[in-house]
Order: C-alpha cells, then sequence, then structure tokens
C-alpha cells in the first residue's frame, strides 16, 4: 500500500514466452505484502501484539525488550533482540528544555543489506556500480516531544469525544464524553490534566452549559473544578463528574445535545500564572433509545475505506511516556509509563479467555443441554408407533407452564433524590427520604421484598483494560461489618424501609442518612419473591418466612 491510499490490486498474468523484467518480480512481491498489510489494518488494528516492554536502564538510557506490533498502515514491526539505548542519541530529542515529557516511538523502517555489483547497472557511469541484495524490515526508534493527540487513539473516537481544553510545552488539559447514550443514563465527565514533573501546581474550573443534562453529584458553586494535592507527584490527574442524561421529549426517537462552558468561566492557574486563552469546550452526544453498542458498530461498519486507512503522517506505536526532570545542565529519566495510548492488538484466544472469565459467556460444560428421559409419545414414536399429536401439544404446554412458574423472582433500581427541601426556622432538617410506589410486577398478594444500596455501574459490558477492575456490587444489612476493610463501601450510611400494599401490589421505599454527603442521588436495588402458591391460612409472617427460607435455598443451590 502506498501510505494509506487504497490502491487496486493487480497480480502478475504468465504465459509462455512473457518476457519478465524487475518491474514483474516487484509487482509479485509488492501484491502479496500489500494484501497481507490491508488484511492486518482492517482486521486487525494499529498496536503492540507482544513484547515491547520499556524500562529505564539508568538514569539516561532506556532498554526495549523483543516483540512485534502492527502500525497504522498494517505493516509488521519486528524487534528481534533486546535494545539499549540512551534517549540522547535518538532522532527527536533536542536538548533545550530537560523538564519535560516524551514519548519513545517506533516506526517501520527498510534498509538495504548485502550490496553485490551489478553488471547491467552502469549505464555509460564510471566506477564500480552495485545494488542490495537484500531489503531488511527493520524498525526505527525516535522521540516525540509532542503530545500524541486523541485522533490517533484508534477506534476511541467511535466511542468516546475528547476535546483539547488548552495545551503547551508544559500542560494539557483534556475533556472527554461518550458519543452515544440512552435517556436517563448515567455517566462519568472526564477531565484529564497532563503536566510535567517540574510544573508548579495546576488549577482548572467552569461553569457548565449543559442541554439535556444534569449533574448527578453535588456541584460546589455550580462550577466543574479540579485542583491539584499539594502533595502531587503525578504526571496525569483524572477527575471524573458523573452526569445524567434527560429523559427525551414525548415524540422524540433521537436527539443530540451539547456539554459545554460558559463563556468566559473558564480558568487554568499554573503556579502563578492564570492563563485565560483557553479553546471553548463544546461536544455533542447522541440521545436515542437504542442501545449505545449498537450504534457504535454501526458506525464502525458505516466507515468508507478511505476513513478506515487513514493514518498520521508519520505511521507509528507510542511505546512509553518517559518524565525527565532537568538537573542542573543535563536531565534524568524519572518514570517511564509503558503505552500511555493503551495501543494494543487484541489476540481472538486471549479475548474469548477474557470473556470466559468475566462470566460473558458459558463454559462448554455449563452450557451443554440437559439430557432428559424421553416422553411416552417419543417412546411410542421410537418403536414405530404413529405418535399422539395431542400428547405431544399437551406435553409441550405443560413444560411451558412449569417454565413459567419458575419465574417468581423480580429485581429493579429504584433511584431516591436525597436534597433536603430549603430550610425555615420553623422546620427541622429533613433526613429521610422516600420514592414513589413501585409496581413488582406479581400483582397483589403475598411478595417477599428487601433491598440494599447499590453501587452498581451503568457502564456497557465493553471487554476494555480500564473496566477489569471496576466496583460492582449491592449492600445489605449494617455496613459497619465491612469497616476499615478492602470491602468498604464509599457510600454514605443509610437505613432503608418497606411500606408494602399488597391489595395494589406496589411498596415504597424509604431511606434515612446518617452523616453528611455530597450525594444528591441514592440508587436502591430491590429484589420481589412471588409466594402465590402458600396455602390460603398461611398467616403474612409465615409467609415471609417460606419466601426468605426458598430464597436461601436457590442462592445455595446457585
Amino acid at each position: 500500500m502506498n501510505r494509506s491510499r487504497y490502491i487496486p490490486f493487480e497480480r502478475n498474468r504468465y504465459f509462455y514466452g512473457k518476457l519478465l523484467t524487475v518491474r514483474d518480480f516487484m509487482s509479485e512481491q509488492t501484491y502479496a505484502s500489500d494484501k497481507r498489510r490491508l488484511t492486518n489494518r482492517l482486521l486487525h488494528g494499529s498496536g503492540v501484539v507482544s513484547g515491547l516492554q520499556v524500562v529505564a536502564v539508568d538514569d539516561k538510557s532506556i532498554s526495549i525488550e523483543t516483540g512485534a506490533a502492527l502500525d497504522q498502515l498494517g505493516r509488521e514491526i519486528i524487534v528481534p533482540s533486546p535494545v539499549t539505548v540512551k534517549l540522547s542519541q535518538l532522532d527527536g530529542f533536542t536538548n533545550n528544555e530537560y523538564a519535560k515529557n516524551v514519548y519513545l516511538c517506533i516506526t517501520y523502517d527498510e534498509k538495504g543489506k548485502e550490496p553485490v555489483h551489478t553488471v547491467a547497472g552502469a549505464g555509460g557511469r564510471d566506477g564500480d556500480i552495485s545494488e542490495h541484495n537484500r531489503i531488511l524490515e527493520s524498525y526505527r526508534l525516535f522521540i516525540s516531544e509532542q503530545s500524541p493527540a486523541p485522533s490517533m487513539q484508534e477506534y476511541d473516537h467511535l466511542i468516546e469525544d475528547t476535546a483539547i481544553c488548552y495545551g503547551d510545552a508544559q500542560v494539557r488539559v483534556l475533556q472527554t464524553v461518550p458519543r452515544y447514550l440512552e435517556p436517563g443514563q448515567a455517566f462519568d465527565l472526564r477531565i484529564t490534566i497532563e503536566k510535567n514533573l517540574q510544573t508548579s501546581h495546576v488549577a482548572f474550573e467552569y461553569e457548565p452549559e449543559w442541554s439535556g443534562f444534569e449533574p448527578a453529584e453535588s456541584l460546589p458553586d455550580g462550577k466543574i473544578r479540579f485542583t491539584e494535592p499539594t502533595d502531587g507527584e503525578q504526571t496525569v490527574y483524572n477527575r471524573t463528574i458523573r452526569v445524567r442524561a434527560l429523559p427525551m421529549e414525548p415524540g422524540e426517537i433521537r436527539a443530540v445535545r451539547s456539554i459545554s462552558a460558559k463563556p468566559g468561566t473558564a480558568r487554568l492557574v499554573v503556579g502563578d500564572k492564570l492563563i485565560y486563552e483557553l479553546s471553548r469546550i463544546q461536544q455533542t452526544i447522541e440521545i436515542s433509545e437504542e442501545a449505545a453498542e449498537k450504534r457504535m458498530i454501526r458506525s464502525f461498519y458505516a466507515r468508507s475505506l478511505d476513513r478506515a486507512l487513514e493514518s498520521p503522517a508519520d505511521p507509528c506505536v507510542h511505546l512509553a511516556k518517559i518524565n525527565l526532570l532537568q538537573m542542573g545542565a543535563t536531565y534524568v529519566i524519572d518514570s517511564v509509563d509503558p503505552l500511555p495510548l493503551q495501543d494494543y492488538v487484541m489476540n481472538a484466544t486471549m479475548l474469548y479467555k477474557i470473556l470466559l472469565a468475566q462470566g460473558s459467556i458459558a463454559r462448554q460444560a455449563e452450557a451443554a443441554p440437559v439430557i432428559a428421559e424421553p416422553s411416552p409419545a417419543v417412546a411410542l414414536q421410537a418403536e414405530g408407533a404413529f405418535p399422539d399429536l395431542q400428547e405431544e401439544f399437551r406435553l409441550f404446554e405443560g413444560a411451558k407452564e412449569e417454565s413459567e412458574k419458575e419465574e417468581q423472582a423480580m429485581s429493579g433500581v429504584a433511584e431516591i433524590s436525597i436534597i433536603p427541601p430549603p430550610k425555615k426556622w420553623y422546620q427541622r432538617r429533613e433526613r429521610s427520604f422516600y420514592s414513589e410506589e413501585i409496581k413488582h410486577g406479581f400483582g397483589g398478594g403475598p411478595v417477599y421484598i428487601t433491598a440494599g444500596l447499590s453501587d452498581e455501574r451503568d457502564e456497557s459490558a465493553v471487554i476494555v483494560p480500564e473496566i477489569w477492575n471496576r466496583s460492582d456490587a449491592v449492600y445489605y444489612g449494617d455496613q459497619a461489618v465491612f469497616g476499615k476493610s478492602e470491602h468498604a463501601s464509599e457510600l454514605p450510611k443509610v437505613t432503608i424501609a418497606l411500606v408494602y400494599y399488597p391489595k395494589k401490589g406496589t411498596f415504597r421505599i424509604g431511606i434515612k442518612v446518617h452523616g453528611k454527603t455530597e450525594r444528591t442521588r441514592l440508587r436502591i436495588r430491590w429484589w420481589a419473591l412471588r409466594t402465590t402458591d402458600l396455602p390460603a391460612e398461611t398467616d403474612g409472617d409465615a409467609a415471609q418466612e417460606l419466601a426468605r427460607g426458598r430464597q436461601e435455598a436457590a442462592a445455595a443451590r446457585a
């Protein structure tokens, strides 16, 4: 392939008596390599396939281990043996400023090998004429002192939108939001601050101007703020703000809503320097009832071939971000962050193993169908008798009724606002809050109901490294049991109560908040267990005890 431009493929056609020239042999090689690279580009993407870990050897040198990668043109980059090199010896490293972050990049490179004398290449020129007998497919290491643009992160633009609020040699401020949401869905608005280790204290704030969104957590003074800790020694900080999409207007199927900053409210402070020349923060998010994953997949496959083959001017893979400190007239390596852009080429077998470990797919033994005893009608058919169709339909309907009978549990999530009303002199501060009436779905009658405080995330189950360690739990009972342990919750301490209306088949959740919290809403996960098969003379307490026993037995079997 010539850069990222698609070239129609042409094969050599051989026939007896054809005069073969250099052009024919080169065309033969180009056809095979371009097809392979096109497959790499479209099916596998770009990034590290294996190895290529970067470590600091001393204050001025790094080492790269063996490995393989694919660049944005689908070309294979192979490092066959470990390499140790000084940063100052790499292309792109300048000595004018040492307090900085630099990026170690690797790119595909070809080199001539085995020079040989050519008889037909003199062309009347004086001296020996030689050509290289081999072409070595190699690599080149270089240093980039510019932070990679968000658009270089492959496929991220299909999932989220990242805007650069400010960027110079010392500080860069970015804001990231998802591209697709569903009505009412909560998400994390992420502010990323990138800085040098020797850059002064950083603070950033702005007043949001949202259309179709509301904060899911309290914003002090109505502003989004980030302030670097006084003991901060990091080069990257992330500040997340929980935001919720509002429901769409009646009749709306799809809406495009914006997240922006009010003009003149954005402010960046670096040390004692106040910076006002910030880019206008303005991003759009598509809201639709259709699942966000479906829209991402559709956008991926709707790309034109030219868009799918796009690549930067200098295709490369960013292997590491190297943080430098200035020590007098020279520099030292403070730390090395491998693969800052998370550029990996995911192997299909590895992806399968991850899905299996996460429970997204069932193991073969667990997913194997249960072989039951044949029905009488099937047994008669096996003996050669004609099956009784009425018996077959009766057995089918009976099995259907049994499967429906097993569905005796319902679950849901209720969000309760914990914002107290304005305090007046004759009122006490309200600390108890209540939900609307909730239908459990079983109608009237005895139903056992329980509820717990939910810390479940609204994120999709896309397998990416950032969510492997995410929190996903529901808390029941007295959480003081887990205090000062790794299982402790960051949610506020509350007491949960329930009111059940048997005739209406509804219930109401009440919560009492103990202590102060910055949250404005709490999520409650409720479970309802149907007990309609109880005898009529069974009282309510006995019904709840029996339902509790069945629920515990079902949990033990699971």
